[in-house]
């Protein structure tokens, strides 16, 4: 007998954010078929009011997604949350500029003006327009700092600064939204106004509130810094209760220190080890500014902390055997999968961990990662050496993978590290033979 495999829940994400927005569309097309559009300009306002009411509807989604809504943050893979979070934005631009410019020529064929003078007209005539006008160019200040090679040139801190700039433009476009003639009807306008402040109160409570509600319960307090290796720490963080916290290994966290120059923004960092009742363990590669303050963090200082965040757990290993693959600091969260997998498998284990690096003294947790294999009668392979320039010397290739590990098809596969370490190491283990719900994947950026 078949078995009906279960839905991705990145493929659910897309499939409600796209319904909401055929819904959206039909209301426009409702309203289109009740007053036909007439005249010279008609065919290009019809348009812009369709643009207009969906970028309206996918900027209620990108506020939702970036209130980090626990459901979505642990069950959707970084990856695909990513490629979700990037396409609405996206999209979400597109249709506003297309909305405003398909408004224009539809004003200056109305008119029998210029498109310039249409423009102006547009802005001093219709009410709030001037707020919309504000919003967008705040939208292509976010858009240009998110371009990778000016977010590369970028200090982490104020790039996020000024992509956090697209939630005031949403709420200063908001009032122009509500004159546009699909939504003059009290009940559309109720609806619509509902819609935005459910998104602006979700928000508030996950962004805002939840991290403060969630430190105050339980305290959290740098215990100790502890050197791993050259350049690499570990922060033990202590506190109340945390086993109510719901941590699971291979987790994340944003950590924001209430010290000058780290409170303003917050920074995600993986679990290192299993999470206990009194004690969280997290490990930090001092490569920038932020990490290197975090590293010189003094024990006693309080942090403001949110999540727990991640689906790259056991919960997502539907079978056994298990192959680990880490590359760099993608090691601390499987060093913490490693060490779960001791009570979540039976007697009868098969697992192998694949460690990654440049150089031998680059590699963490040598000695815990021995004993835990040790203990769980596991494989582990240190894999040394410059960055590869083909896949002929490339440890991780697929022929190389699977003379490492006997039947390879046969695993689930966890791989953390550097995104291009993580690319091509998911694509030999395709080629391999396994199947893409069987490898979970995340990029280490932390």
């Amino acid at each position: 007998m078949s078995t009906v495999r279960a839905l991705r829940p990145s493929t659910v994400v897309v499939g409600l954010v796209t319904g909401g927005a055929l819904i959206v569309a039909g209301w426009w097309a409702y309203r289109v078929l009740h007053r036909p559009p007439a005249g010279p300009g008609g065919g290009p306002g019809a348009a812009a009011r369709l643009c207009g009411l969906v970028a309206g509807y996918l900027g209620v989604v990108q506020v939702v997604l970036a209130a980090r809504l626990p459901w979505f943050e642990r069950t959707v893979a970084m990856r695909p949350a990513r490629l979700i979070h990037v396409g609405c934005g996206l999209s979400f631009l597109a249709l506003i500029v297309a909305h405003a410019v398909l408004a224009i020529a539809s004003n200056a064929a109305s008119v029998g003006t210029p498109f310039a003078s249409a423009l102006i007209g547009l802005v001093v005539d219709l009410p709030y327009l001037w707020l919309a006008v504000l919003g967008l160019v705040l939208l292509l200040i976010a858009v240009v700092t998110s371009v990778p090679a000016v977010r590369r040139a970028m200090p982490y801190g104020w790039w996020h600064l000024l992509h956090l700039v697209v939630h005031p433009a949403i709420v200063i476009s908001f009032a122009h939204q509500l004159y546009g003639p699909d939504l003059l009807t009290s009940p559309a306008r109720v609806l619509w106004t509902a819609l935005h402040l459910a998104a602006l109160g979700v928000f508030a409570w996950y962004r805002l509130l939840a991290p403060v509600r969630l430190t105050l319960r339980h305290q959290f307090t740098v215990a100790a810094v502890e050197p791993e290796t050259h350049g690499v720490v570990s922060i033990i963080v202590s506190g109340r209760m945390l086993d109510a916290v719901g941590a699971r290994p291979g987790q994340y966290f944003r950590l924001r220190p209430l010290d000058w120059p780290m409170w303003w923004h917050s920074h995600p960092f993986s679990l290192s080890a299993a999470p206990r009742s009194d004690e969280l363990r997290f490990t930090v590669k001092a490569v920038g500014d932020y990490s290197v303050a975090m590293a010189g963090l003094a024990p006693g200082r309080w942090l403001l902390v949110s999540g727990p965040y991640g689906a790259l757990t056991t919960a997502a290993r539907p079978r056994r055997p298990v192959l680990l693959v880490a590359g760099g600091m993608g090691i601390a969260p499987l060093r913490a999968l490693f060490e779960d997998l001791d009570d979540t498998l039976d007697d009868d284990l098969d697992i192998t961990l694949l460690y990654r690096t440049e150089r031998a003294d680059q590699i963490v947790f040598r000695g815990e990662l021995d004993d835990l294999a040790d203990d769980l009668d596991a494989t582990v392979h240190y894999l040394t050496g410059p960055a590869p320039t083909g896949e002929q010397d490339d440890p991780l290739s697929c022929q190389r993978l699977t003379t490492l590990v006997p039947r390879l098809a046969d695993h689930d596969a966890y791989v953390c590290g550097p995104p291009g370490m993580v690319a091509s190491t998911v694509r030999s283990l395709r080629a391999a033979g396994l199947r893409r719900h069987h490898i979970h994947a995340e990029a280490s950026t932390f």
